[in-house]
């Protein structure tokens, strides 16, 4: 009776008893983050659930910026991405919630963008452009006003069409 789970694997023997789910990250993710944040993640030193759902919040948001596609919905995640950790009062809230500190993390964001290890095209940021032109359209009721939006959603489509596959470097946290 003692041998009956021989064949289990150690690993699955494990999982059964904690009923953990395993998240693996990328190392380049947990070199973005820093050693502190990083042992955090590794070591699961988290209080609760909550801390640790928010700590991947966080996380999901970095491996977006990560994105390198130039296709729009890759475009519109990895810029949303970067607006919210850049600027957002929800971004400051959540990380107080997953027990880290806004300006840590930021300065670990902003870090990895002057060192390159998160780039943007102008395809990006002209996908976003567009999205916001577009959302407008559909709320605008004034036919003129729809008439020259349309015009404008029609530009910033050459636009993005004609788009070179090239990194932008200006500084994009302003």
């Amino acid at each position: 009776m003692m041998f009956m789970n021989i064949t289990k694997s150690p690993i699955v023997a494990i999982l059964s008893y904690r009923k953990a789910t395993i998240v693996i990250y990328s190392l380049d993710l947990l070199k973005l983050m820093g050693t502190n944040i990083a042992s955090d993640i590794v070591s699961e030193n988290h209080v609760c659930n909550e801390q640790k759902l928010w700590r991947h919040v966080i996380l999901n948001a970095f491996e977006d910026v990560k994105i390198l596609a130039g296709d729009r919905k890759s475009s519109l995640n990895k810029c949303d991405a970067h607006f919210w950790i850049a600027k957002s009062k929800d971004f400051e809230q959540i990380c107080w919630w997953a027990g880290w500190e806004p300006e840590n993390v930021r300065y670990r964001y902003a870090k990895a963008l002057r060192e390159g290890l998160v780039k943007f095209k102008r395809r990006h940021f002209l996908w976003h452009e567009y999205s916001k032109l577009f959302q407008r359209l559909k709320v605008e009721q004034d036919k003129d006003i729809r008439k020259e939006l349309r015009r404008h959603l029609e530009n910033k489509r050459r636009q993005i069409m004609d788009a070179d596959n090239v990194y932008v470097n200006h500084n994009i946290l302003d």
